[in-house]
């Protein structure tokens, strides 16, 4: 992406980076381990896995950014001992001296972790690999809109840059998609909670919940395929 990023320390004390050409951040400012726990982590996977403790969960990831949500992904997988096929797309990957630099080995280290966040982003793009017992992970260099599947996910982490950065990702086709893409029964999660998207993905045929959203956010939104 033809922009500089500024690493910039959020309210937990983790870090993010800042878009300024696009005056948008990676993460909240609010926290950006605390805002990818809530959204993704709790009000997404761990949500889905209530009523599936029982099977894998297959998880498509919009998109990687700095790893943050797909390292805790991974994290949660070892900590519950399920299993996770984690798929993320990423149009504009970071380096991985931009990745480094956000130091979020320093915010796990009082954990036991079966791999550091280092190896973590260090890992090969356009492939599927078994990172520990518990997580398969792929990353693909790709746009959202030329993404194709012959498989089907459970649980999509839709976490493009805001409709003022990226106002194309937000369009009800791109919500029409995310439903195709889902088992019945699985789970769309985002922080947005943008009108226009509930709608979008309502016209999809989702059920669509407004819900209390993470700190400095008063509400995300969370969707159902029937």
């Amino acid at each position: 992406m033809p922009y500089h990023q500024q690493k910039i320390k959020t309210k937990d004390g983790s870090f993010t980076l800042r878009i300024e050409g696009l005056k948008e951040t990676y993460h909240s400012r609010h926290g950006a381990v605390t805002e990818s726990k809530f959204v993704y982590i709790d009000t997404g996977f761990n949500f889905w896995k209530q009523n599936n403790s029982d099977r894998p969960c297959r998880i498509l990831e919009l998109g990687y950014g700095t790893g943050l949500v797909a390292y805790m992904s991974f994290l949660e997988a070892s900590n519950c001992q399920q299993q996770i096929d984690y798929t993320s797309l990423e149009a504009y990957p970071l380096t991985q001296t931009q990745l480094q630099e956000l130091n979020y080995d320093s915010f796990f280290e009082e954990n036991s972790v079966p791999l550091s966040f280092r190896d973590f982003s260090d890992v090969d793009w356009e492939q599927r690999l078994l990172l520990s017992d518990y997580f398969k992970l792929t990353k693909n260099k790709i746009h959202f809109e030329d993404y194709q599947s012959s498989q089907l996910f459970d649980v999509i982490y839709y976490d493009a840059f805001g409709a003022h950065a990226q106002p194309e990702l937000w369009e009800s086709q791109w919500m029409k998609k995310c439903f195709e893409l889902l088992h019945p029964g699985g789970i769309w999660v985002s922080y947005c909670a943008k009108g226009s998207v509930r709608r979008g993905l309502a016209a999809a045929g989702f059920e669509v919940f407004r819900l209390a959203g993470p700190p400095g956010k008063r509400e995300m939104l969370r969707a159902l395929k029937p």
